[in-house]
């Protein structure tokens, strides 16, 4: 399988590791946590606070052995100056939703908040990073957060992590190369469980368009996985490259009457919206979630990308149509 006929991803990181994560959320938890204690129920907090228009869908509530806790993540392709202030407020809307659902201050879970960073700089960053609100001579008081750059570690200690989630960042390391991609297959092959497979190794091919060292890792990988993997996976199926090429399409049809660039842009927005309604359509039919003939053209026809993505979220763990397309 050739490198074009897979679709350009550069755009889409944040939806694939929303996808793998919300998949396997035992096994995400687990490479969170900082120990190896064994995990009992890992679930995936839900909520929209509507008056700020933030979507907390990055936590997840974890039991492991006795402890409860909430674990809040943030996807970084890049360090931006505004990420404190961000992590700082969301990780006060968390607290503020457990507030919410746990009047007894006892019973709350204690909060973690890790920032996953994928490229910048090459000077090496601090294990925590921090928000502070409290005068500089006094006891501090904000917001703590773990800072894990990927794209630092070495194939070999993204190996060494508990959890096979890790590895499908090995094509960000900084000694990933054609030896020490084959050495993260055969090892993701090794440890993912069957059904966890076929989702983290094209996370894995995703992660390599990305790489920033420009070391066209995605080449590389791709001749370690069948054609099938690829071909039958979430990703791949959604249509990306077959809805934007529609969308190009009728871009260019409207950009004859009204505007090259105004059709074009429209085009692309199209493309979006429908890869979006094919990823939700796979999603539901390899969950065996039936739908009608009028839920079908509903998700087809909705050209509201971020409805369609909650929808897609909902997809995850919905047993029922009605579960997905009822109203936010």
């Amino acid at each position: 399988m050739s490198s074009s006929e897979l679709p350009d991803v550069g755009e889409d990181v944040d939806l694939t590791l929303r996808h793998v994560s919300r998949q396997f959320p035992r096994s995400f938890a687990k490479a969170l946590l900082p120990n190896r204690e064994e995990i009992t129920a890992a679930t995936w907090l839900d909520t929209q606070v509507t008056s700020r228009q933030r979507r907390l869908d990055r936590v997840i509530e974890v039991q492991a052995g006795e402890e409860r806790r909430l674990e809040h993540v943030e996807w970084q392709l890049e360090w931006e100056a505004n990420v404190p202030e961000r992590l700082f407020e969301y990780h006060v809307l968390v607290a503020m939703t457990v507030m919410d659902k746990t009047s007894a201050a006892h019973l709350r879970p204690p909060i973690r908040t890790t920032v996953v960073l994928l490229s910048g700089r090459e000077k090496p960053w601090p294990e925590l990073g921090e928000y502070r609100t409290s005068p500089q001579n006094e006891s501090f008081s904000g917001v703590a957060f773990r800072i894990d750059a990927v794209y630092q570690k070495t194939v070999a200690e993204l190996c060494g992590r508990s959890s096979p989630f890790w590895l499908i960042f090995a094509p960000l390391a900084v000694d990933a190369d054609a030896n020490n991609m084959k050495l993260a297959v055969d090892e993701l092959r090794a440890r993912a469980r069957d059904a966890e497979l076929e989702e983290l190794l094209v996370a894995m091919v995703v992660m390599a368009d990305i790489d920033k060292r420009s070391r066209n890792l995605r080449e590389v990988i791709l001749p370690l996985l069948s054609e099938e993997t690829v071909m039958q996976n979430w990703f791949y199926k959604q249509g990306e490259a077959k809805g934007e090429a529609r969308g190009e399409a009728r871009g260019k049809a409207l950009g004859e009457a009204q505007g090259e660039a105004r059709g074009e842009a429209r085009g692309r927005e199209a493309g979006r919206a429908l890869g979006e309604a094919t990823a939700l359509l796979r999603v539901l039919e390899r969950r065996g979630i039936a739908l009608s003939a009028d839920a079908r053209e509903k998700i087809l026809t909705c050209t509201n990308t971020s409805q369609l993505e909650t929808w897609l979220d909902r997809a995850l763990t919905a047993t029922a149509i009605d579960e997905v397309l009822t109203e936010s």
